[in-house]
Protein backbone atom coordinates (compact mmCIF):
# COMPACT_ATOMS: atom_id res chain seq x y z
CA UNK A 1 0.00 0.00 0.00
CA UNK A 2 1.23 3.27 -1.20
CA UNK A 3 1.34 6.61 1.22
CA UNK A 4 1.58 10.16 -0.12
CA UNK A 5 3.91 12.81 1.71
CA UNK A 6 0.72 15.12 2.19
CA UNK A 7 0.74 15.82 6.07
CA UNK A 8 -1.31 13.26 8.36
CA UNK A 9 -4.48 15.17 10.03
CA UNK A 10 -4.15 14.65 14.32
CA UNK A 11 -5.92 15.90 16.76
CA UNK A 12 -3.57 18.11 17.46
CA UNK A 13 -3.08 19.78 14.37
CA UNK A 14 -5.12 22.90 15.50
CA UNK A 15 -3.11 23.46 18.69
CA UNK A 16 0.38 23.19 16.46
CA UNK A 17 0.51 20.04 18.93
CA UNK A 18 1.79 22.02 22.34
CA UNK A 19 2.98 19.73 25.03
CA UNK A 20 2.89 16.67 22.16
CA UNK A 21 6.03 15.39 21.32
CA UNK A 22 5.99 13.62 17.60
CA UNK A 23 7.63 10.52 16.70
CA UNK A 24 8.31 8.41 13.63
CA UNK A 25 9.37 5.27 15.52
CA UNK A 26 11.00 2.61 12.51
CA UNK A 27 12.95 -0.73 13.32
CA UNK A 28 13.96 -4.07 11.45
CA UNK A 29 15.27 -1.73 8.28
CA UNK A 30 17.74 -4.88 7.96
CA UNK A 31 19.44 -2.66 4.99
CA UNK A 32 22.09 -5.02 3.09
CA UNK A 33 19.61 -8.67 4.03
CA UNK A 34 20.34 -10.84 1.14
CA UNK A 35 17.90 -13.76 1.05
CA UNK A 36 19.75 -17.12 1.44
CA UNK A 37 20.20 -18.81 -2.10
CA UNK A 38 18.90 -15.93 -4.51
CA UNK A 39 20.71 -14.90 -7.76
CA UNK A 40 22.04 -11.62 -7.92
CA UNK A 41 19.23 -9.93 -9.81
CA UNK A 42 16.69 -10.95 -6.83
CA UNK A 43 19.11 -10.16 -4.20
CA UNK A 44 19.61 -6.65 -5.52
CA UNK A 45 16.00 -5.80 -5.91
CA UNK A 46 15.58 -6.69 -2.51
CA UNK A 47 18.42 -4.90 -1.49
CA UNK A 48 16.73 -1.78 -3.14
CA UNK A 49 12.93 -2.19 -1.72
CA UNK A 50 14.62 -1.97 1.79
CA UNK A 51 16.06 1.14 1.00
CA UNK A 52 13.12 2.49 -0.09
CA UNK A 53 11.10 1.45 2.49
CA UNK A 54 13.64 3.21 5.33
CA UNK A 55 13.64 6.20 2.75
CA UNK A 56 9.80 6.36 3.18
CA UNK A 57 9.80 6.65 6.67
CA UNK A 58 12.41 9.21 6.53
CA UNK A 59 10.47 11.12 4.46
CA UNK A 60 7.51 11.27 6.09
CA UNK A 61 9.30 12.41 9.19
CA UNK A 62 10.43 15.23 7.49
CA UNK A 63 7.21 16.24 5.67
CA UNK A 64 5.40 16.12 8.97
CA UNK A 65 7.82 18.18 10.98
CA UNK A 66 7.87 15.56 13.77
CA UNK A 67 10.16 16.07 16.82
CA UNK A 68 11.84 12.50 17.00
CA UNK A 69 12.84 9.97 14.53
CA UNK A 70 13.49 6.32 16.60
CA UNK A 71 14.84 3.94 15.18
CA UNK A 72 14.60 0.76 17.33
CA UNK A 73 17.44 -1.52 15.97
CA UNK A 74 18.55 -3.57 13.05
CA UNK A 75 18.91 -0.42 11.34
CA UNK A 76 21.63 -2.46 8.98
CA UNK A 77 21.24 -6.36 8.67
CA UNK A 78 25.18 -6.70 9.45
CA UNK A 79 27.79 -5.13 11.35
CA UNK A 80 29.63 -4.74 8.59
CA UNK A 81 27.24 -2.77 5.70
CA UNK A 82 28.64 -2.07 2.62
CA UNK A 83 29.70 1.80 1.51
CA UNK A 84 26.51 1.95 -0.76
CA UNK A 85 24.39 1.15 2.58
CA UNK A 86 26.59 3.19 4.79
CA UNK A 87 25.83 6.32 2.06
CA UNK A 88 22.46 5.77 1.94
CA UNK A 89 21.73 6.03 5.96
CA UNK A 90 24.01 9.35 5.94
CA UNK A 91 22.32 10.91 3.14
CA UNK A 92 18.74 10.80 5.07
CA UNK A 93 20.42 11.67 8.35
CA UNK A 94 21.75 14.42 6.94
CA UNK A 95 18.29 15.48 5.59
CA UNK A 96 16.67 14.86 9.43
CA UNK A 97 19.25 16.81 10.62
CA UNK A 98 18.90 19.54 8.16
CA UNK A 99 14.92 19.40 9.24
CA UNK A 100 15.51 19.79 12.72
CA UNK A 101 14.60 16.50 13.03
CA UNK A 102 16.59 15.00 16.64
CA UNK A 103 17.28 11.10 15.67
CA UNK A 104 17.30 8.24 17.74
CA UNK A 105 19.27 4.45 16.88
CA UNK A 106 19.51 1.73 18.66
CA UNK A 107 21.97 -1.51 18.06
CA UNK A 108 20.03 -4.43 17.52
CA UNK A 109 20.86 -8.09 16.92
CA UNK A 110 22.29 -7.70 13.47
CA UNK A 111 24.34 -4.94 13.49
CA UNK A 112 25.47 -4.86 16.88
CA UNK A 113 29.60 -6.80 17.34
CA UNK A 114 29.28 -9.30 19.68
CA UNK A 115 32.05 -10.27 22.09
CA UNK A 116 32.86 -13.33 20.21
CA UNK A 117 33.65 -11.05 16.97
CA UNK A 118 35.95 -9.63 19.62
CA UNK A 119 37.49 -12.14 20.94
CA UNK A 120 38.32 -13.31 17.14
CA UNK A 121 40.10 -9.91 16.70
CA UNK A 122 37.72 -7.68 15.02
CA UNK A 123 37.06 -4.61 17.11
CA UNK A 124 35.23 -2.81 14.26
CA UNK A 125 32.53 -0.81 16.25
CA UNK A 126 28.72 -0.69 15.45
CA UNK A 127 28.07 1.08 12.12
CA UNK A 128 25.31 3.65 13.77
CA UNK A 129 28.54 4.83 15.98
CA UNK A 130 30.40 6.67 12.93
CA UNK A 131 27.13 8.31 12.55
CA UNK A 132 26.84 9.62 16.09
CA UNK A 133 30.26 10.80 15.82
CA UNK A 134 29.37 13.35 13.29
CA UNK A 135 26.51 14.58 15.14
CA UNK A 136 24.12 12.91 12.98
CA UNK A 137 22.28 10.72 15.85
CA UNK A 138 22.21 9.92 19.36
CA UNK A 139 23.16 6.00 19.54
CA UNK A 140 22.02 3.79 22.10
CA UNK A 141 24.20 0.79 22.71
CA UNK A 142 21.82 -2.20 23.93
CA UNK A 143 23.67 -2.83 26.98
CA UNK A 144 25.02 0.63 27.70
CA UNK A 145 24.90 1.27 31.26
CA UNK A 146 27.36 3.17 33.89
CA UNK A 147 29.58 1.96 36.42
CA UNK A 148 26.74 1.36 38.70
CA UNK A 149 24.70 -0.46 36.21
CA UNK A 150 22.29 1.64 35.34
CA UNK A 151 20.67 3.03 32.37
CA UNK A 152 21.77 6.24 30.90
CA UNK A 153 19.14 8.50 29.61
CA UNK A 154 19.56 11.09 26.62
CA UNK A 155 17.70 14.39 27.71
CA UNK A 156 16.13 16.38 25.58
CA UNK A 157 14.34 19.52 25.50
CA UNK A 158 11.24 19.35 22.99
CA UNK A 159 9.85 22.71 22.62
CA UNK A 160 9.98 22.88 26.64
CA UNK A 161 8.88 19.85 27.50
CA UNK A 162 12.11 17.86 29.21
CA UNK A 163 11.90 13.82 27.07
CA UNK A 164 14.50 11.16 28.56
CA UNK A 165 15.43 8.62 26.07
CA UNK A 166 16.90 5.23 27.26
CA UNK A 167 17.98 1.90 25.45
CA UNK A 168 17.73 -1.53 26.19
CA UNK A 169 18.56 -4.50 23.64
CA UNK A 170 20.08 -8.20 23.58
CA UNK A 171 22.65 -9.71 22.07
CA UNK A 172 23.02 -13.53 20.52
CA UNK A 173 23.28 -16.16 23.31
CA UNK A 174 21.87 -13.75 25.86
CA UNK A 175 19.29 -15.26 28.59
CA UNK A 176 17.38 -14.06 31.06
CA UNK A 177 14.82 -10.97 31.21
CA UNK A 178 16.98 -7.97 30.69
CA UNK A 179 14.31 -5.70 31.77
CA UNK A 180 13.88 -7.12 35.29
CA UNK A 181 16.38 -5.66 37.30
CA UNK A 182 16.97 -2.61 35.19
CA UNK A 183 17.57 0.62 36.88
CA UNK A 184 17.51 4.08 35.63
CA UNK A 185 19.53 7.20 36.87
CA UNK A 186 18.09 9.44 38.65
CA UNK A 187 18.36 12.00 36.12
CA UNK A 188 15.35 10.38 34.27
CA UNK A 189 12.82 11.62 36.87
CA UNK A 190 13.13 15.00 35.13
CA UNK A 191 11.91 13.80 31.79
CA UNK A 192 7.76 14.73 31.01
CA UNK A 193 7.82 12.19 28.80
CA UNK A 194 10.70 9.36 29.30
CA UNK A 195 10.86 6.55 26.86
CA UNK A 196 12.35 3.46 26.42
CA UNK A 197 13.57 2.25 23.10
CA UNK A 198 13.62 -2.02 23.33
CA UNK A 199 14.90 -4.26 21.33
CA UNK A 200 13.87 -7.52 22.57
CA UNK A 201 11.76 -10.53 22.57
CA UNK A 202 8.76 -9.43 24.33
CA UNK A 203 6.47 -12.62 25.55
CA UNK A 204 3.23 -13.27 23.97
CA UNK A 205 4.38 -11.76 20.57
CA UNK A 206 5.46 -13.86 17.76
CA UNK A 207 8.64 -13.01 16.06
CA UNK A 208 10.33 -13.12 12.45
CA UNK A 209 13.81 -12.41 13.57
CA UNK A 210 16.48 -14.74 14.41
CA UNK A 211 16.50 -17.63 16.48
CA UNK A 212 19.40 -16.73 17.64
CA UNK A 213 18.63 -15.17 20.81
CA UNK A 214 15.31 -16.52 21.81
CA UNK A 215 16.85 -17.17 25.36
CA UNK A 216 16.41 -13.84 26.45
CA UNK A 217 12.82 -12.67 26.71
CA UNK A 218 10.89 -9.64 28.23
CA UNK A 219 8.00 -10.70 30.25
CA UNK A 220 4.80 -8.92 30.23
CA UNK A 221 4.94 -9.32 34.20
CA UNK A 222 7.89 -7.02 34.12
CA UNK A 223 6.67 -4.81 31.86
CA UNK A 224 3.71 -4.14 33.80
CA UNK A 225 6.14 -3.85 37.24
CA UNK A 226 8.40 -1.42 36.02
CA UNK A 227 7.49 2.13 36.77
CA UNK A 228 9.81 4.88 35.12
CA UNK A 229 9.01 4.02 31.73
CA UNK A 230 5.29 5.02 30.39
CA UNK A 231 5.81 4.61 26.62
CA UNK A 232 8.24 1.82 25.55
CA UNK A 233 8.95 2.10 21.70
CA UNK A 234 10.02 -1.61 20.53
CA UNK A 235 11.30 -2.98 17.80
CA UNK A 236 13.00 -6.70 16.95
CA UNK A 237 9.03 -8.13 16.04
CA UNK A 238 8.22 -8.14 12.12
CA UNK A 239 4.91 -7.24 13.04
CA UNK A 240 3.37 -3.92 14.62
CA UNK A 241 1.50 -4.02 17.84
CA UNK A 242 0.33 -2.28 20.50
CA UNK A 243 -0.08 -3.29 24.14
CA UNK A 244 -1.37 -1.83 27.27
CA UNK A 245 0.02 -3.37 29.99
CA UNK A 246 -1.03 -1.07 33.11
CA UNK A 247 0.65 1.72 33.44
CA UNK A 248 3.08 1.40 30.37
CA UNK A 249 1.98 1.38 26.71
CA UNK A 250 4.40 -0.82 24.78
CA UNK A 251 4.53 0.19 20.90
CA UNK A 252 6.17 -1.96 18.12
CA UNK A 253 7.26 -0.80 14.89
CA UNK A 254 7.19 -4.44 12.58
CA UNK A 255 9.30 -4.64 10.06
CA UNK A 256 9.64 -1.85 7.35
CA UNK A 257 9.63 -4.56 4.64
CA UNK A 258 8.62 -8.18 4.26
CA UNK A 259 12.19 -10.19 5.36
CA UNK A 260 10.88 -13.58 5.94
CA UNK A 261 7.27 -15.79 6.15
CA UNK A 262 7.05 -15.38 10.06
CA UNK A 263 4.00 -12.34 9.88
CA UNK A 264 2.23 -12.85 6.31
CA UNK A 265 -0.64 -10.88 7.97
CA UNK A 266 1.16 -7.66 8.83
CA UNK A 267 1.59 -5.29 6.33
CA UNK A 268 5.27 -3.42 6.34
CA UNK A 269 5.36 -0.06 7.74
CA UNK A 270 6.35 2.50 10.58
CA UNK A 271 4.80 4.19 13.21
CA UNK A 272 3.72 7.77 13.68
CA UNK A 273 3.32 8.97 17.76
CA UNK A 274 1.88 11.56 19.62
CA UNK A 275 3.04 11.59 23.14
CA UNK A 276 2.57 13.86 25.85
CA UNK A 277 2.86 13.43 29.56
CA UNK A 278 -0.63 12.32 30.18
CA UNK A 279 -0.67 10.04 27.16
CA UNK A 280 -0.66 8.96 23.49
CA UNK A 281 -2.09 11.11 21.68
CA UNK A 282 -2.17 9.41 18.53
CA UNK A 283 -0.51 6.25 16.94
CA UNK A 284 -0.94 5.19 13.37
CA UNK A 285 0.80 2.71 11.87
CA UNK A 286 1.82 3.84 8.41
CA UNK A 287 2.26 1.04 5.75
CA UNK A 288 5.31 1.44 2.86
CA UNK A 289 5.82 0.48 -0.97
CA UNK A 290 6.40 -3.51 -0.07
CA UNK A 291 6.41 -7.22 -1.90
CA UNK A 292 2.91 -9.00 -2.19
CA UNK A 293 2.85 -11.40 0.64
CA UNK A 294 0.55 -14.60 0.67
CA UNK A 295 0.06 -17.46 2.53
CA UNK A 296 -1.56 -20.74 0.38
CA UNK A 297 -2.59 -23.62 2.94
CA UNK A 298 -3.06 -27.24 1.19
CA UNK A 299 -4.61 -30.17 2.74
CA UNK A 300 -3.09 -33.87 1.81
CA UNK A 301 -6.97 -34.38 1.42
CA UNK A 302 -6.83 -31.80 -1.13
CA UNK A 303 -4.08 -33.48 -3.27
CA UNK A 304 -5.96 -37.18 -4.22
CA UNK A 305 -9.38 -35.96 -5.37
CA UNK A 306 -11.91 -38.79 -7.23
CA UNK A 307 -11.97 -38.17 -10.57
CA UNK A 308 -8.88 -36.01 -10.62
CA UNK A 309 -6.65 -36.59 -14.37
CA UNK A 310 -4.28 -34.07 -12.23
CA UNK A 311 -0.87 -34.82 -10.31
CA UNK A 312 -0.60 -33.87 -7.12
CA UNK A 313 2.38 -31.47 -8.25
CA UNK A 314 -0.33 -29.94 -10.55
CA UNK A 315 -2.77 -29.36 -8.04
CA UNK A 316 0.04 -27.48 -5.89
CA UNK A 317 1.05 -25.49 -9.02
CA UNK A 318 -2.49 -24.54 -9.63
CA UNK A 319 -3.50 -23.32 -6.81
CA UNK A 320 -0.02 -21.20 -6.85
CA UNK A 321 -0.25 -19.63 -10.28
CA UNK A 322 -3.12 -17.03 -9.81
CA UNK A 323 -0.90 -15.93 -7.06
CA UNK A 324 2.72 -15.59 -9.00
CA UNK A 325 4.18 -12.38 -9.78
CA UNK A 326 7.72 -10.39 -9.94
CA UNK A 327 6.93 -8.81 -6.49
CA UNK A 328 4.94 -11.93 -5.13
CA UNK A 329 6.08 -13.90 -1.94
CA UNK A 330 4.58 -16.75 -1.18
CA UNK A 331 4.19 -19.41 1.69
CA UNK A 332 2.99 -22.96 0.63
CA UNK A 333 1.98 -24.75 4.23
CA UNK A 334 1.23 -28.01 3.65
CA UNK A 335 -0.61 -30.07 6.09
CA UNK A 336 -2.50 -33.69 7.18
CA UNK A 337 -1.37 -37.07 7.00
CA UNK A 338 -0.39 -38.97 4.08
CA UNK A 339 2.09 -42.29 3.47
CA UNK A 340 5.57 -42.46 2.73
CA UNK A 341 4.91 -43.38 -1.28
CA UNK A 342 2.10 -40.62 -1.32
CA UNK A 343 4.92 -38.29 0.01
CA UNK A 344 7.29 -38.88 -2.95
CA UNK A 345 4.79 -38.48 -5.44
CA UNK A 346 5.11 -34.52 -4.32
CA UNK A 347 7.60 -33.30 -6.79
CA UNK A 348 8.45 -30.77 -3.90
CA UNK A 349 11.65 -29.59 -6.31
CA UNK A 350 9.45 -29.07 -9.09
CA UNK A 351 7.22 -26.32 -7.02
CA UNK A 352 10.29 -24.72 -5.69
CA UNK A 353 11.69 -24.25 -9.56
CA UNK A 354 8.17 -23.11 -10.38
CA UNK A 355 8.71 -20.32 -7.49
CA UNK A 356 11.59 -18.92 -8.25
CA UNK A 357 10.71 -18.59 -11.97
CA UNK A 358 6.86 -16.96 -11.22
CA UNK A 359 7.56 -15.17 -8.42
CA UNK A 360 10.10 -12.74 -6.34
CA UNK A 361 10.36 -15.90 -3.34
CA UNK A 362 8.83 -18.92 -2.48
CA UNK A 363 8.80 -21.10 0.91
CA UNK A 364 7.71 -24.68 1.33
CA UNK A 365 6.77 -25.65 5.48
CA UNK A 366 5.95 -29.09 5.06
CA UNK A 367 6.46 -29.12 9.76
CA UNK A 368 2.47 -30.38 9.67
CA UNK A 369 2.98 -32.98 7.42
CA UNK A 370 2.51 -36.66 9.33
CA UNK A 371 4.23 -39.56 7.32
CA UNK A 372 2.15 -42.73 7.70
CA UNK A 373 4.47 -45.91 8.29
CA UNK A 374 3.45 -48.66 6.09
CA UNK A 375 3.89 -52.33 6.56
CA UNK A 376 4.39 -55.34 4.28
CA UNK A 377 0.56 -56.03 3.79
CA UNK A 378 -0.20 -51.83 3.13
CA UNK A 379 -1.86 -50.99 6.13
CA UNK A 380 -1.25 -47.75 7.79
CA UNK A 381 -0.37 -46.90 11.54
CA UNK A 382 -0.07 -43.21 13.01
CA UNK A 383 3.51 -41.74 12.00
CA UNK A 384 5.29 -38.71 12.84
CA UNK A 385 5.38 -35.40 12.07
CA UNK A 386 8.11 -34.69 8.64
CA UNK A 387 11.25 -32.84 9.75
CA UNK A 388 14.30 -32.48 8.09
CA UNK A 389 15.88 -30.99 11.71
CA UNK A 390 14.87 -33.64 13.52
CA UNK A 391 16.06 -36.53 10.61
CA UNK A 392 19.26 -34.83 10.92
CA UNK A 393 19.46 -34.76 14.71
CA UNK A 394 18.29 -38.52 14.65
CA UNK A 395 21.26 -38.96 12.02
CA UNK A 396 23.66 -37.29 13.66
CA UNK A 397 23.09 -39.08 17.21
CA UNK A 398 23.11 -42.34 15.57
CA UNK A 399 26.71 -41.35 14.14
CA UNK A 400 28.41 -40.47 17.35
CA UNK A 401 27.25 -43.28 19.36
CA UNK A 402 29.10 -45.87 16.41
CA UNK A 403 32.24 -44.46 17.18
CA UNK A 404 34.39 -44.58 20.56
CA UNK A 405 36.81 -41.95 18.91
CA UNK A 406 36.61 -39.34 22.08
CA UNK A 407 38.13 -36.67 19.46
CA UNK A 408 35.50 -37.54 16.95
CA UNK A 409 32.34 -37.71 18.77
CA UNK A 410 33.86 -33.96 19.92
CA UNK A 411 33.47 -32.66 16.06
CA UNK A 412 30.37 -34.51 15.02
CA UNK A 413 28.64 -32.88 18.10
CA UNK A 414 30.53 -29.52 17.01
CA UNK A 415 29.11 -30.12 13.42
CA UNK A 416 25.41 -31.62 14.46
CA UNK A 417 25.10 -28.22 16.40
CA UNK A 418 25.91 -26.24 13.43
CA UNK A 419 23.99 -27.53 10.95
CA UNK A 420 21.01 -27.75 13.10
CA UNK A 421 21.70 -23.80 13.81
CA UNK A 422 22.39 -22.94 10.09
CA UNK A 423 18.38 -24.92 9.74
CA UNK A 424 16.98 -23.00 12.25
CA UNK A 425 18.02 -19.59 10.71
CA UNK A 426 17.25 -20.22 7.39
CA UNK A 427 14.09 -21.63 7.93
CA UNK A 428 13.36 -18.36 10.04
CA UNK A 429 14.78 -16.46 7.20
CA UNK A 430 13.84 -17.54 3.85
Amino acid sequence: MKHDLEPVATPDSDQQREGVVTVVLTADNHLGYTGFGQPPRKREERQRRLRHAFQQATDFAIVQGVDLFIQAGDLFDTTIPDERDRSFVAERLAQLKQAGVQTFALGGVHDTPTSAQSLLGDTTPAPQMSYSQLGALHYLSPTQRDESQQLEPVMIDVRGTTVGVCGLGVLPGQVGDPLADVRVQLEIERASVPLLVLHVPIEGLTTGSSLLDTRAVVTQNSLRKQSVFPYILAGYHHSHSQLHLDQTEVIVAGATQYIDFSAPEQAPGFVFLGLAADGVRWCNHISVDSFSMHEVVISTSELWPEDSAQSPTEIMLARLNPLCSDDAMILLRLQGELTRSAYHQLDLNQIRHYGEEHCFALAIDDSALSVLNEDASGSTEAGERLSLREELATAADEWIASTTDESEQKALHFTKEELLLAIDEMKSRQ
